[in-house]
């Protein structure tokens, strides 16, 4: 009986983590949507922030690529807005969304996508005078 339980609890446990992290993309797509329609980048940097708070729950089974996409796009637009606008507040939020995009892809084994964000990572590192990149651990141990 308490074998049965615990199986069903952590079943319920993965659903609502799956669950929760849909909702964070969502809101943050609605973010971009935003950004979008008014020209600001707060809402992005915003989306960056939403999508890194529920990296906590990931799990290779739970992990989405498409979370991982989202992350390396907002990455790319933050870092054009910042070098085409001199804003290094934009290009901070690009190296964090870089960051989620090269754990995900880490833990997922999308090495093309990660090796795309590594050398955005890298680019936008650069932009702000920081050469050499500090260590990155993903959540499986391996950035």
């Amino acid at each position: 009986m308490a074998f049965s339980q615990k199986f069903t609890l952590r079943r319920k446990h993965k659903e609502v983590t799956v669950e929760l992290a849909q909702l964070n993309r969502e809101m943050a797509l609605r973010m971009i949507a935003l950004a979008h329609e008014t020209g600001e980048i707060g809402p992005l940097i915003d989306a960056v922030n939403t999508l890194r708070s529920s990296e906590e729950l990931y799990s290779q089974d739970t992990a989405q690529i498409d979370t991982a996409r989202i992350q390396k796009k907002l990455g790319d637009v933050l870092l054009n807005v910042g070098k085409n606008e001199n804003d290094s507040d934009a290009i901070e939020a690009a190296i964090t969304a870089y960051r989620g995009a090269i754990t995900i892809a880490s833990m997922l084994g999308a090495q093309n996508l990660r090796l795309d964000a590594r050398k955005s990572y890298t680019l936008a590192m650069k932009y702000l005078g920081k050469d050499e990149a500090p260590q990155m651990v993903s959540l499986m141990g391996v950035a």
